[in-house]
């Protein structure tokens, strides 16, 4: 991994610090600051992938759940 050189980053809460990580946490407010404008994108499309990948499962163990034990079970 290489290493990134200092950068002054500023959180949404206004505090102004010096990072030299991707992904760096804000001493005031605990909120993520990132290096790249563009890794704040990212990182919030992998969450809403994995939110999204998590509903599906749901989804899916509901149906094989309504369609092999309750259907069989209400019908006898």
């Amino acid at each position: 991994m290489m290493s990134l050189s200092p950068k002054q980053v500023t959180c949404r809460c206004g505090h102004s610090f010096t990072t030299t990580r991707d992904r760096s946490w804000c001493e005031k407010c605990a909120d993520a600051v990132y290096y790249h404008e563009k890794d704040k994108n990212k990182h919030r499309f992998n969450s809403m992938y994995v939110i999204g990948i998590i509903l599906a499962v749901v989804t899916f163990l509901t149906y094989v759940f309504m369609e092999l034990i309750a259907s069989p079970l209400l019908s006898a």
